[in-house]
């Protein structure tokens, strides 16, 4: 018996050949946010990994999770390399560090115009168990529509180990160790600052924009 040929619907398969050829560029910028699921994935392609609502994808080589609530993307992040850098001026305009230049926090902050608010999975005492981070959020004025970002450096270079090992150490001194490790500076500013100065030339490992993103682990 012939066997008949495969169709594929038109549609699909424009959509499927978008998604191959997307570039980073294509699905990291503001005007994917707030799309809905079935056009976001016409360009990004079929995520590899879904949790809830964050679902995983490979684009040129880079990871992209994008948090789709209620059938519309409300976030991105995007996990840096040489070969996986960040343009935001899409999403926070003249806010955003120039593109073409490797992300840091302090390349950030001085092009937001503001300090960030500085937070940690653990600095001491952490275990085994996983690389935590350290992270810096900062949210834009009605300009950008309030958009908020996430920076991370998770702790496994050395400049990003150095930072957070000085950063506990000026509050172990100030506060005592307990405190540094029931992570309760996550609950207080007040040491922002030093953290800003520490991890001025810290390289950025991951980025996330949108609204709704995780808080600052503060647990009381």
């Amino acid at each position: 018996m012939r066997s008949t040929p495969l169709l594929i619907a038109p549609l699909a398969l424009a959509a499927f050949t978008q998604a191959q050829a997307a570039t980073v560029a294509d699905v990291f910028n503001g005007d994917m946010l707030g799309t809905n699921q079935r056009y976001f994935e016409s360009i990004a392609g079929i995520p590899r990994e879904s949790v809830g609502d964050d679902h995983t994808f490979r684009i040129q080589g880079c990871t992209l999770t994008a948090t789709i609530s209620n059938g519309s993307v409300t976030a991105m992040r995007l996990e840096l390399a040489p070969s996986c850098q960040a343009d935001l001026t899409s999403f926070i305009g003249d806010f955003a560090p120039a593109p073409g230049q490797p992300l840091t926090f302090g390349a950030f902050e001085q092009a937001a115009g503001s300090a960030l608010s500085y937070s940690a999975d653990c600095l001491t005492m952490c275990g085994n168990a996983y690389d935590p981070s350290v992270y810096a959020a900062w949210e834009g004025p009605r300009v950008v529509g309030f958009m908020e970002v996430r920076l991370e450096a998770l702790q496994v270079g050395d400049a990003a180990i150095d930072a957070a090992s000085a950063w506990s150490e000026q509050m172990t001194k100030t506060m005592g160790e307990d405190w540094v490790i029931d992570g309760r500076f996550n609950c207080d500013t007040r040491f922002d600052q030093t953290a800003s100065q520490l991890f001025q030339n810290v390289p950025v490992t991951a980025v996330s924009i949108g609204t709704g993103l995780p808080g600052n682990h503060c647990e009381g």
